[in-house]
């Protein structure tokens, strides 16, 4: 993935495998440069275009958060720390077991191609999100993936889903949301997440 300057380097730990979040005080230039992304698409902004969006010298921006690359990665981190603090909590209740994961993946892709930045660049600019996950696929679905193991291992503990390896559960559960996010399944998603999910989960 790439590589993520300006975030604090204790905030690492709190929330399992998760890049670092970036330190509010840096939160100005990512708003500014998320509003020029929607506005313009991600490869067509510029350090001097988010610059101008947040009042600032073209050096400034620089200084704080870097190039495009770094600014699109601490954006990225901060959206998966808010992914990890509001979704599980938008399940509904009364779902557990499989019905529960099933419905926290179709949370998380709903509330990602919702995201005003990613909607953008997926209609008008698909090939980036291609050629990014390419190059950090395997780094985020580790980090991801490390987040979540505990609370499946949990699940399993508890009896509430089948007996597996949790690592490679989380890591296959989160490529499967991963290329939903890029290539949208035929019919319902949840129908089509549940004929994948249930089968590996199912205690029987």
């Amino acid at each position: 993935m790439v590589q993520l300057v300006g975030a604090r380097p204790d905030a690492g730990t709190a929330s399992g495998g998760l890049p670092p979040r970036p330190d509010p005080a840096l939160w100005p230039y990512l708003d500014a440069a998320a509003r020029c992304i929607e506005r313009f698409g991600l490869t067509r902004t510029s350090v001097r275009d988010v610059a101008a969006e947040a009042g600032v010298e073209r050096t400034t921006v620089y200084r704080h958060v870097g190039s495009m690359e770094h600014i699109f990665g601490l954006l990225v981190a901060r959206e998966l720390h808010a992914f990890m603090e509001q979704v599980p909590a938008a399940v509904p209740a009364g779902r557990d077991g499989p019905d529960f994961l099933v419905e926290l993946l179709a949370t998380a892709i709903e509330h990602a191609l919702a995201h005003p930045v990613l909607a953008k660049v997926l209609a008008d600019e698909p090939e980036v999100v291609a050629r990014l996950l390419s190059r950090g696929l395997g780094d985020l679905v580790q980090r991801v993936a490390a987040t979540l193991e505990p609370l499946l291992a949990s699940a399993m503990d508890s009896g509430l889903v089948a007996r597996r390896d949790p690592r490679v559960v989380t890591e296959w559960a989160t490529r499967v949301g991963l290329s939903v996010l890029v290539a949208a399944p035929p019919g319902d998603l949840r129908g089509f997440l549940g004929e994948v999910l249930r089968p590996v989960l199912a205690v029987r």
